[in-house]
């Protein structure tokens, strides 16, 4: 059963999700389950694949093949292996190219990236093209008009079709041996838990590109309770200077309403991380703990718009970018500072698990049960 354009799946759980075969695809075929792509295949010497174009008219698929060898592999992504590689590196390796190491952790490294579109789609590019061998790519939106300004998979020939299979199209298109698993969800309160559950064994590293900030609390909470390394990344709309994105620990986000409210949800109700001290004087000599939570986000003070002048909610256009608006240079930036944060800690062997509070554990993990988060 494929998915169709611009059907939407509301409050779906995820566990069903995922044992359906229509909703979970690599490129290989349809998955049953996901044990399924829970272990990357093996990367054969000879690499042959199958590249089916879609007739839009709908006649017979054209099939193309294409053989990749393991050394145009070592060739499309050995530049990033020289720029990780370093005098450690090299005295920790038994190669005569230690650079080489580095492109194999990466081609066997496995990046989750939860939301494809202003961020994430181009964070999903930088991360294919660097050499990442497993990409797992989650969302369950379709490509509106209003999306060009800021998506890389956004064109006028995309408008209508699925944001992940457009994506995985084109990272098939840049790496074929790379493998691409798309889960068509929308994370909320209620899956997140399970989406996290189902996948921690295998992903290495998870980016959060989401922009609600109930979901997006929700999904750090589940990486942190799962002691899975999580990048996540602030709001981007009301921004206009690329270069105040900075890339730090989650504590010290600021100038972030979005990441705000994560920060305070992730320390009042979920009690995962210690609250500062309420004494003025106190707060002044305080030292805030990192969360060991990487998060990107603009040190820009974000615009404000009037809300009685948004008219957003009875224009007849379908609008996906909010009153505040957005730009691909701002984007696109958020995207590759993230790619390059998750680049950077595999390539370094740098997988950091986000560090909560013992106490908070069991607290945010039966509250996560309850599904009352979200109150």
């Amino acid at each position: 059963m494929a998915i169709q354009h611009g059907m939407m799946l509301h409050g779906v759980c995820l566990l069903q999700i995922l044992s359906l075969a229509s909703l979970v695809r690599t490129g290989a075929g349809f998955l049953p389950s996901r044990s399924h792509y829970s272990a990357p295949p093996p990367r054969p010497q000879n690499f042959r694949l199958k590249v089916s174009n879609n007739d839009p008219d709908g006649g017979n698929d054209s099939i193309t093949n294409i053989v990749i060898e393991e050394e145009d592999v070592s060739l499309r992504f050995s530049g990033v292996g020289r720029l990780f590689n370093n005098e450690e590196q090299a005295k920790d390796s038994t190669s005569t190219e230690p650079h080489l190491d580095i492109v194999e952790r990466l081609g066997k490294s496995t990046v989750s990236i939860v939301g494809i579109g202003g961020v994430g789609s181009w964070a999903a590019e930088a991360i294919c093209r660097s050499g990442v061998g497993n990409i797992i790519l989650v969302d369950l939106d379709d490509i509106c008009t209003s999306n060009i300004n800021r998506q890389l998979h956004a064109m006028s020939s995309t408008v209508g079709k699925m944001k992940i299979d457009v994506m995985k199209e084109r990272l098939l298109d840049i790496n074929p041996t790379c493998n691409v698993t798309v889960i068509h969800d929308f994370i909320s309160v209620d899956n997140a838990k399970d989406l996290v559950e189902a996948l921690s064994s295998d992903v290495d590293v998870m980016l959060d590109c989401i922009d609600g900030h109930f979901e997006k609390t929700a999904l750090i909470a589940a990486a942190c309770l799962n002691n899975l390394p999580i990048v996540t990344c602030g709001g981007a709309a009301g921004r206009v200077d690329p270069t105040k994105i900075v890339c730090g620990d989650l504590s010290k986000a600021s100038q972030c309403r979005l990441l705000f409210w994560c920060k305070k949800r992730l320390r009042d109700q979920y009690k995962l991380f210690p609250k500062g001290p309420s004494d003025p004087k106190l707060l002044k000599k305080h030292r805030v703990r990192k969360w060991k939570i990487w998060a990107v986000y603009s040190e820009e003070v974000q615009k404000t718009v009037d809300q009685s002048k948004d008219n957003s909610q009875t224009s007849s256009l379908r609008r996906c970018d909010g009153a505040l608006g957005t730009a691909c240079f701002v984007t696109g930036t958020y995207g590759f500072v993230a790619a390059s944060k998750v680049i950077s800690m595999i390539a370094n062997q740098e997988l950091i698990e986000p560090k909560i509070l013992n106490s908070g554990r069991k607290i945010a993990e039966a509250k996560q049960d309850d599904h009352i988060l979200d109150e």
